[in-house]
């Protein structure tokens, strides 16, 4: 890739109201239903094909934070889809675009990094979600990341798996999901190994992590809850 498109990458921004809500896997869970709905609303339109399909070469995503006259800026000058209620809980995410052509309300919103609740640790490996058909998303447990940069590597595991095209029926039922944080290392080390995964996201290294780290997995729902 040339350097001058190496230096203005496509990103797809995920934006937050400040204060919407309160815990990680909240956040965690309605950034991937909004990254993949962003994806299958967007991607055959005209005005944002072209731009969708050289970001998923490189698909990077930055989630931002916006206080109340920003978020509603963005609801008004933006294209966008989003997970959750837009009046409470709610993720948008904006169709992939270079850096240099975010808007100015979006050059002008921070990066997230509010503290939120942890997700849930888990002693053993997670199965399958077998009643409310959600996928399982796994935080590696030896990474210090942002929440802004957790909430982004989950959103993803949602694409990745919804890409696998094996998982439509959960895709239908808005991507729904649960996030786990594994007790040990060992444990999320064995976990990478599994043959049942939909997703093993790869950090590219840009920022907060060494390239090459895996930052999420995904465990797809049972299969009786599956489209």
């Amino acid at each position: 890739m040339p350097e001058a498109e190496d230096d203005d990458p496509f990103r797809m921004y995920l934006v937050v109201r400040r204060g919407a809500f309160g815990d990680l896997e909240t956040g965690g869970v309605l950034a991937g239903a909004a990254a993949v709905s962003c994806l299958r609303r967007f991607e055959e339109d005209e005005e944002h094909a072209e731009a969708i399909a050289a970001w998923r070469e490189r698909p990077g995503k930055v989630t931002l934070r916006a206080r109340g006259g920003q978020w509603d800026q963005v609801l008004q000058q933006e294209s966008f889809t989003y997970a959750g209620d837009l009046d409470g809980a709610a993720v948008l995410a904006l169709p992939p675009r270079r850096r240099s052509a975010r808007s100015e309300v979006l050059t002008k919103l921070q990066a997230m990094a509010s503290e939120l609740t942890p997700a849930p640790t888990t002693d053993a490996a997670p199965a399958p979600d077998q009643t409310a058909g959600r996928i399982t998303y796994i935080i590696n447990p030896s990474l210090a990341m942002s929440t802004g940069k957790t909430m982004a590597q989950i959103a993803h595991a949602a694409t990745m798996s919804a890409a696998t095209g094996a998982l439509e029926g959960w895709v239908a039922d808005g991507c729904p999901g649960r996030v786990v944080v594994p007790a040990t290392q060992a444990l999320f080390d064995a976990l990478c190994t599994g043959d049942t995964l939909s997703a093993k996201v790869e950090d590219a290294g840009l920022t907060e992590v060494p390239p090459g780290t895996i930052t999420v997995l995904a465990i797809p729902p049972a299969p009786a809850r599956r489209g």
